[in-house]
């Protein structure tokens, strides 16, 4: 990356307005994709450094995880810094809420947990995994602060090397188990989050506006630039093939140029950044424009601005952009993993605590492949009780009594089935491919207990 292009981008990576888009074609050396791209990489995180997101995802003070960016709500793996480690029962008690749902809505435990804490009242029986928890910090430091922090592989060793199994250490593994399942709702809450999230371009596309809306924009904008190149070429033919230009230019300074928008732009470029030059000769321009142009003849992530306008639809149709599911589906798929970690998941842990697990004894897989036979008759209607849950205390799309969630179950199901079991790398594909996608909605109790 040239110096010029890196400095533009740091002063002006996320500003989209005209003159600072002209800038960053002009220090891009007209690679309009590459800016685009670059700029919205500034966008996804909203300027923010990467060692931040734990800090801001897990504070006290982030009151409403969804007014995070992107990729925060992207970085499953976070973990919570030591420092952010709860040092009183109440605390411990609202973090282990926050951590199920961080939206500034109240709610009641038993309205998600289940059994996961063990047979009896739900609600109550959060308030003794609370309790017992708390204990643990006073007799075991360590162990509290690995499985309150995500990091439960010293738990798990531990239990491996146990001796027998007491009193003590039933009490350690099923706080071990309680701890993995708040962490796969924590993974189900930052799903929700991110499914109400909309882009934000800035001046050009502000964030509250829908999938379609913003497209519209870019499609106008997409016409004004094919007029430019019809006028630069002389034809529309550069839409088909590489031609030459029918302009002949001349070698001036664009703060001279006679049309006075690309005279007071430039102007204002070169006050803006000084490191971009705003005298281009001809040979410059016309190598700029045969790769705007070659650019939109064929780059997907151009194509769509040249189809025609569309009516708006609702913001939530950016789910199929991410996961290629509409919101509700994504949201039932995070679900139904869920579901099934909240039914397996325990014995899964005890496998690898008592060196049964295949093929690697001491290491947690991810969820084996999705499976309905396999999972218990209430499902559906669990199923059904958290999408509603959801829908009231994360995404509060205000239509959870007139959507009928039955084609977003049946659709969440369909995309398990094809994705089979999830692998190790799935979080390494590029945006917009299937096996990422996957990941992003699945829960990953396996990294939990990789660390520690």
């Amino acid at each position: 990356m040239k110096p010029t292009y890196r400095n533009h981008l740091e002063a002006n990576g996320r500003k989209t307005d005209a003159p600072s888009l002209l800038g960053g074609v002009l220090a891009s050396d007209g690679d309009l994709v590459g800016l685009v791209r670059d700029m919205h990489a500034r966008i996804y995180s909203g300027g923010i450094a990467e060692d931040r997101f734990d800090r801001l995802l897990f504070s006290p003070s982030t009151t409403d995880i969804r007014t995070l960016p992107p990729a925060i709500l992207d970085a499953k793996e976070a973990l919570v810094p030591l420092d952010l480690i709860p040092t009183t029962q109440d605390d411990l008690r609202h973090f282990l809420k926050r951590m199920m749902v961080a939206t500034g809505r109240d709610f009641e435990p038993h309205e998600l947990v289940g059994d996961w804490f063990g047979e009896g009242s739900s609600g109550r029986a959060f308030d003794d995994h609370v309790d017992r928890l708390w204990q643990l910090s006073a007799e075991k430091p360590c162990f509290y602060t690995a499985l309150v922090g995500g990091r439960l592989g010293s738990v798990v060793r531990h239990l491996q090397q146990s001796q027998a199994v007491t009193d003590a250490t039933k009490r350690l593994r099923d706080l071990l188990v309680g701890q993995a399942l708040i962490w796969c709702a924590h993974d189900v809450q930052l799903v929700s989050a991110r499914l109400t999230k909309t882009p934000d371009y800035g001046f050009l596309l502000p964030g509250n506006r829908s999938l379609e809306g913003s497209l519209n924009d870019l499609r106008d904008r997409r016409v004004a630039l094919g007029t430019v190149l019809d006028l630069f070429f002389g034809s529309g033919e550069w839409r088909n093939r590489e031609i030459g230009p029918a302009w002949s230019g001349v070698n001036m300074s664009l703060t001279q140029h006679t049309d006075p928008i690309i005279r007071r732009t430039a102007k204002h470029v070169g006050r803006v950044d000084r490191n971009v030059e705003t005298r281009l000769s001809p040979t410059n321009v016309a190598a700029m424009m045969q790769r705007i142009a070659a650019q939109l003849r064929a780059d997907p992530f151009l194509a769509r601005t040249a189809t025609p306008r569309t009516g708006n639809v609702e913001a939530k149709a950016y789910a199929i952009e991410w996961y290629g599911l509409p919101r509700l589906a994504a949201m039932s798929v995070a679900i139904r993993r869920l579901i099934q970690a909240e039914q397996q998941l325990p014995a899964m842990i005890d496998a690898v605590i008592a060196g049964k697990a295949s093929p690697a004894m001491t290491i947690l897989r991810p969820l084996p492949t999705y499976c309905r036979a396999k999972l218990r008759r209430l499902s559906v209607a669990r199923q059904v009780g958290l999408l509603a849950f959801y829908r009231r205390t994360v995404l509060a799309d205000g239509n959870r009594n007139s959507s009928n969630p039955w084609k977003a179950i049946e659709a969440s199901r369909d995309f398990l089935r094809k994705r089979g079991l999830r692998g190790s790398g799935d979080h390494h594909g590029p945006a917009g491919d299937s096996r990422r996608a996957f990941y992003l909605l699945d829960v990953i109790p396996e990294h939990r207990v990789a660390i520690g």
